[in-house]
């Protein structure tokens, strides 16, 4: 008998094998997606303190002392960069610089949700409000959190 084609017991063991490629390659391609969410995130983040610290030595508002000059605010998934000339507000319409954060991506200080970072007219960190001048962790998934430091 001439048989041409495949046999039953050959397409399983095919199919088994294609299934458990899948089943040790899904959680190790999670990773790595996650990985790069939270390098992303954490490369944002360092850019927004960057631009940040940058606004506030240029003090546009003519703030005085230790007085925020700018303001980097996170709202929801965003980060939004705001020069001040008065009281710290984060909903403002006027921001100088925006950026959108990996949804699974996770902004914290100290276990808390981070709200805003406040940069004096020398560019330091001020704590004003709900402001952090602590360092920030940032993590994705399961992923342990990559620490970015306010300098």
């Amino acid at each position: 008998m001439n048989s041409r084609g495949f046999t039953l017991i050959e397409l399983m063991i095919t199919v088994t094998l294609f299934g458990l490629l899948l089943f040790v390659g899904v959680p190790l391609t999670q990773s790595w997606t996650n990985s790069g969410y939270q390098r992303d995130a954490a490369g944002l983040l360092k850019q927004g303190i960057s631009r940040a610290k940058a606004i506030a030595l240029r003090n546009q508002g003519k703030m005085q002392d230790t007085a925020p000059a700018a303001v980097l605010c996170r709202s929801g998934q965003s980060l939004k960069l705001y020069s001040l000339s008065g009281a710290i507000d984060c909903t403002a319409t006027t921001q100088i610089w925006s950026s959108s954060l990996p949804n699974a991506a996770v902004i914290q200080t100290g276990g808390v949700d981070l709200a805003c970072i406040a940069f004096n007219n020398r560019g330091f960190a001020v704590s004003s409000g709900s402001c952090t001048t602590s360092t920030i962790q940032v993590t994705a998934g399961s992923e342990s959190s990559v620490d970015v430091p306010i300098i």
